[in-house]
């Protein structure tokens, strides 16, 4: 049973990580309507060349908006906006 536990601790992640993230996506899409748009629209994230491939990447670049805007947005608001962007655009296995 132990042995059980464990291989699926260890397959989930790799099999699951978005149907995982943490947040709350209603209170992500508040916050993204709230923040993000100032500059830019949701375009930025359904265009054909866009630069976030990954959950990782996405979680990455949330975290540097956060940074450079100096929006000072606490974790669970990041994970808010992740959730809501990847279930709304990105939509990440």
């Amino acid at each position: 049973m132990r042995r059980a536990a464990l291989l699926f601790l260890v397959i989930l992640p790799a099999t699951a990580p978005a149907a995982m993230l943490p947040g709350d996506a209603g209170r992500g899409q508040v916050l993204h309507d709230r923040q993000c748009t100032a500059c830019h629209d949701s375009r930025v994230y359904t265009r054909p060349n866009r630069t976030v491939k990954t959950v990782e990447g996405l979680i990455g670049r949330v975290k540097l908006c956060n940074q450079q805007l100096g929006t000072k947005l606490q974790r669970d608001q990041l994970n808010d906006l992740v959730k809501y962007l990847d279930e709304a655009f990105y939509k990440f296995p």
